[in-house]
């Protein structure tokens, strides 16, 4: 008989109609659906728990020590601390940056990028730009930043981006650049004028030595040059520059 010769089975013809791999999946105990579904969640939104605890913990503490006069003193205090723009800002970094890290996880899980002991790369920093956001995750113990790189596509396609840029780290190969397009920056930014078009309004002058800003990268990024240097200078945002000397 022609076909596959598998050890200990007998050999015969493929089958007429061609099927998928069949999964293999590990048998769920009560600790890993207690992990997946309560205990990482919740520690996913950790910090909206902490900030949501606090705020009752403060108001039920002053309705404890002086009834509702006291609990609404205090919630009327907490609300006008929003009003600080100080205040306001690091709440909502706080609260951007939680969500940025709850869309990686799933976009990474999903992309097929947890390993055996179901560890995916880490966001340790994250920063709006003017196409989306830049990334600087850890890969877990064993991986590479090229892990990452590779599924790009399917990350771009998780996260709903238009496109997913990764580099490894020039001074530690465990951590990884990555970019998240998900906009054109010219579109996003309309009809850009020249940041230093109103620098003589203001009596300032500009130095031959200064980098100089010329236009915006595919990430948003100011990109810019210098005229005069004592060598090969990369130009921030762009390409190396041409070579030039006073």
């Amino acid at each position: 008989m022609l076909g596959p010769q598998v050890p200990g089975r007998p050999s015969g013809l493929p089958p007429a109609v061609e099927m998928p791999a069949v999964p293999i999946r590990a048998q769920n105990t009560r600790g890993s659906l207690l992990t997946m579904y309560v205990l990482r969640p919740a520690w996913l939104i950790r910090r909206e728990i902490a900030l949501t605890a606090a705020v009752v913990g403060l108001v039920g503490g002053g309705w404890m020590l002086g009834g509702w006069p006291v609990a609404l003193v205090v919630a009327v205090y907490l609300a006008a601390m929003l009003g600080v723009s100080a205040v306001r800002g690091w709440l909502v970094a706080l609260l951007w940056r939680a969500r940025i890290i709850r869309r990686w996880d799933r976009a990474a899980r999903f992309a097929g990028l947890a390993t055996h002991n179901d560890r995916v790369p880490r966001v340790m920093e994250a920063t709006p730009t003017g196409a989306g956001e830049r990334l600087l995750v850890r890969v877990p113990k064993g991986g590479a930043a090229c892990d990452i790189e590779d599924r790009a596509p399917w990350l771009a396609s998780s996260l709903e981006a238009a496109q997913v840029l990764v580099s490894a780290d020039d001074l530690n190969a465990r951590y990884a650049h990555v970019e998240v397009i998900r906009r054109d920056p010219l579109d996003a930014f309309g009809v850009l004028g020249w940041p230093w078009t109103d620098a003589p309004d203001h009596g300032w002058v500009a130095d031959a030595w200064e980098p100089i800003p010329v236009g915006v990268s595919e990430t948003g990024a100011l990109v810019t040059v210098s005229l005069l240097s004592d060598g090969l200078v990369p130009v921030q945002g762009g390409p190396p520059e041409i070579e030039g000397r006073p």
